[in-house]
């Protein structure tokens, strides 16, 4: 299963070329995740652009995957690596990350220089 980040829902919903092609490749290969940090992030940008109830559509198709007891544990985890390292990120991406990993799931992202940090985490490239 593959875990959608915002940037690639707001690709989507703006019918960026290859986008939604791979949505829709993913789709047919098995059930399509985000996490609830990317719900909030997209339902707060509705007013960015006019396709909100397509959004909402799409987002009511997903599974939606929480920030569990599970997900902060690993969450607390990234955060001192990161840290060690000198490399910290924004913290919903570590959110999303830390979401995606405690569910076994790759993350569908472009925002490669944040989430490569990571390890453990599976990225799923265009």
């Amino acid at each position: 299963m593959v875990c959608i980040d915002s940037d690639i829902i707001i690709d989507f919903l703006n019918n960026k070329k290859g986008v939604v092609e791979k949505i829709i490749q993913l789709e047919e290969n098995g059930e399509l995740t985000t996490t609830s940090i990317n719900v909030f992030e997209i339902l707060k940008g509705f007013s960015k652009f006019n396709e909100e109830e397509k959004g909402y559509e799409f987002l009511k198709n997903l599974k939606i995957l929480d920030f569990n007891y599970s997900s902060s544990e690993k969450a607390a985890e990234i955060f001192k690596e990161l840290k060690s390292r000198g490399e910290l990120i924004d913290q919903l991406d570590l959110f999303i990350a830390a979401i995606s990993i405690s569910n076994k799931q790759s993350l569908f992202t472009r925002n490669l220089s944040h989430f490569k940090r990571i390890s453990g985490l599976v990225i799923e490239e265009m």
